[in-house]
């Protein structure tokens, strides 16, 4: 029969057309993940290692390790998950117990685990006790290792749509060669 090599031709044309937007939005989710692991704060390292970006048909979540922080590799998106479907294509959260903490979204207290953090701290004291209220004395028993808001600063900035950007274009410019 002619109609299934043509069935087969059109499903060939449509993922090839579709690939660069797969791989685009695949490498845009592990910059992403890249970014918030280096803004972010890193302690023992769990909760930089703790990312997880989930597609519609399959997750892939980073172990949790005290460690310096793993790049994550994004799930391959199906050409049936990118056409015809303008909604977010991924969904990038973090599994640490303790996530809406370190993401400044609610405030907490810090227990010191009674080692130095892998990434360098900046000291300070506080007078009221809440993240932030922290001045340039350099001088204190209070550390952090990431700015104020900085995933809100990420999310609300134009940091993450340049990265988008990039990535898409670079992909595009692949498709081209």
């Amino acid at each position: 029969m002619v109609f299934k090599p043509l069935k087969n031709l059109i499903r060939d044309l449509e993922a090839a057309a579709l690939a660069p937007i797969a791989i685009g939005m695949g490498r845009s989710a592990e910059a992403i993940v890249r970014d918030l692991q280096v803004k972010g704060p890193i302690w023992s390292g769990k909760f930089s290692n703790s990312w997880q970006i989930s597609s519609p048909s399959n997750t892939v979540t980073g172990a949790g390790q005290a460690d310096l922080p793993i790049p994550l590799r994004a799930p391959v998106l199906l050409p049936n998950e990118v056409k015809f479907k303008p909604e977010v294509k991924y969904r990038i959260t973090n599994t640490a117990p303790y996530a809406d903490v370190a993401l400044d979204l609610r405030e907490g207290s810090f227990r010191y685990p009674g080692f130095e953090p892998r990434k360098a701290a900046v000291q300070g004291i506080r007078r009221s006790g809440i993240r932030g209220d922290v001045p340039n004395t350099g001088t204190g028993p209070n550390r952090r290792t990431a700015e104020l808001d900085w995933y809100t600063t990420y999310l609300r900035g134009k940091q993450i749509d340049s990265t988008i950007r990039l990535y898409m274009d670079e992909a595009f410019r692949e498709a081209r060669r």
